[in-house]
């Protein structure tokens, strides 16, 4: 075994109803990054991968609240991916390339609204835990 290659993992499918608040959405979700995948780690990083949507998209994220700061980003080429971000009581359409910053403790969701691409979520904590 080489010296670093424990620093390189493979991601792990993770159904996002599998996640506190979250139900079936039109994604496949990865994980990345977190205490098992590296247990050296202090974060947890998953990739939403959005390919083709139906028609109708389900609601799928209940508003919630970590104890720690999140970072999203909204990736696509021309801003062809579109979320709609809750932060608190004021909802934005964000379009891609963006960052999504939320601080620990305020209540946020985020839900695709259109297009294609990839939706990273970046947890500053070991292990994911959302309150309501």
């Amino acid at each position: 075994m080489r010296k670093y290659s424990k620093l390189i993992r493979k991601g792990i499918f993770e159904p996002l109803p599998n996640v506190q608040f979250h139900g079936k959405a039109p994604l496949k979700r990865f994980l990345l990054l977190d205490s098992k995948l590296a247990p050296n780690s202090n974060m947890r990083v998953a990739a939403h991968i959005i390919t083709k949507l139906p028609k109708r998209i389900p609601k799928y994220c209940q508003l919630h609240y970590h104890k720690f700061d999140e970072i999203n980003l909204i990736l696509s080429e021309k801003g062809k991916l579109k979320y709609r971000v809750c932060l608190e009581d004021e909802e934005y359409t964000v379009s891609s390339p963006a960052t999504v910053y939320i601080p620990k403790g305020m209540r946020h969701s985020q839900e695709v609204i259109s297009g294609h691409g990839i939706f990273v979520v970046i947890l500053m904590a070991k292990k994911y835990k959302a309150l309501i």
